[in-house]
């Protein structure tokens, strides 16, 4: 079912739909994203392959699924490092 999600949701790696919890009494259904990379591409520069440092926990609400509220809850990559322009980015 994560792969169904993944793929409505128009993710792609190395994002994905780890789990989906579904509340009918609360009328809710909860995507819980993820990213597996530990490196990436540093956002101000573009520099490849810089250090995850940590994530944050964010949370947000997405178009109802059907009748039902549809939240998304993803750890975003923190980035904390300094760019080869010498300016440190978050």
């Amino acid at each position: 079912m994560e792969t169904l999600f993944t793929q409505a949701l128009g993710l792609t790696a190395p994002w994905s739909v780890t789990s989906v919890e579904f509340k009918p009494v609360e009328g809710q259904i909860d995507f819980v994203v993820s990213c597996t990379a530990m490196r990436l591409r540093c956002p101000g520069c573009g520099a490849e392959d810089q250090p995850v440092h940590d994530r944050l926990v964010r949370r947000w609400r997405h178009l109802n699924f059907f009748q039902y509220k549809a939240y998304i809850h993803a750890q975003m990559n923190h980035h904390a490092l300094r760019c080869h322009r010498g300016s440190a980015r978050r």
